[in-house]
């Protein structure tokens, strides 16, 4: 018993050295093994411990995105007085193919509702099993998105992987936004999405329409003719006064 637990501790301590970046290297748009920009997998993420007395939920939504056509929203609905404070979503390492994350990186963008900024208290990004390893979310923002990771130790058998309830606190609404929750092996390779990725919409009203394009092109042909017409005023005069 006792050397399970110096074992822990030693693993711990790995842990903790290399899990507090807060950055690494960027995903390109649909590299992430989770993109949510569809609800299409979401099955595959399960909740325990406060969820339901918390109000705790996840939902698809294309408000916001880093990548692709949406993200998730964590949302709460919590009147507070939690007997039991504790619990999260999670994705199991064999739904991914894996035995466990053992010597994987697990990573995720985050970026905070604009009014929430006092209710994260207990959100971090975390992998369960042999041995309890996290990564605890505070520096974030609702300006941009900020990439999280956590690395796992080569020995640790973890099977679990995913995020805590923000907060126990009073809550209702939504409370963080998560996109491209990767999961990357020991030897680089970023395993692939499941298969919730879609292209951002580029919406109409972000394209500039058909009769706006003529209008345009018929101002810049004027403003040409305009600039060779005056030019060729200027020529002619000068040609005149030297002649």
């Amino acid at each position: 018993m006792k050397l399970k637990k110096i074992f822990a501790a030693i693993t711990a301590a790995a842990a903790i050295l290399t899990s507090s970046s807060l950055t690494a290297m960027a995903l390109e748009d649909g590299e992430a093994t989770y993109c949510f920009d569809t609800a299409d997998k979401l099955a595959d993420w399960q909740t325990y411990g406060s969820t339901a007395e918390t109000g705790f939920a996840l939902d698809q939504t294309t408000v916001y995105s880093k990548n692709g056509e949406g993200c998730i929203a964590v949302s709460e609905n919590s009147a507070g007085n939690i007997s039991e404070a504790y619990g999260g979503a999670y994705i199991s390492s064999e739904t991914l193919g894996l035995p466990n994350f053992g010597g994987c990186t697990i990573s995720m963008s985050v970026m905070l509702n604009s009014g929430a900024a006092a209710n994260i208290e207990n959100f971090s990004l975390f992998c369960d099993g042999m041995i309890w390893l996290e990564t605890p979310i505070i520096d974030i923002n609702s300006n941009e998105w900020t990439e999280v990771t956590l690395t796992i130790p080569e020995n640790a058998e973890n099977p679990r992987a995913g995020f805590t309830i923000p907060t126990f606190g009073v809550y209702s609404g939504e409370i963080v936004y998560i996109d491209d929750f990767a999961v990357t092996t020991s030897d680089g390779t970023v395993i692939s999405n499941v298969g919730d990725y879609k292209a951002k919409t580029v919406s109409s009203t972000e394209t500039v329409s058909t009769g706006t394009n003529i209008i345009l092109t018929i101002i810049l042909v004027v403003l040409i003719l305009a600039i060779v017409g005056g030019i060729g005023l200027i020529v002619s005069s000068a040609i005149k006064r030297f002649s």
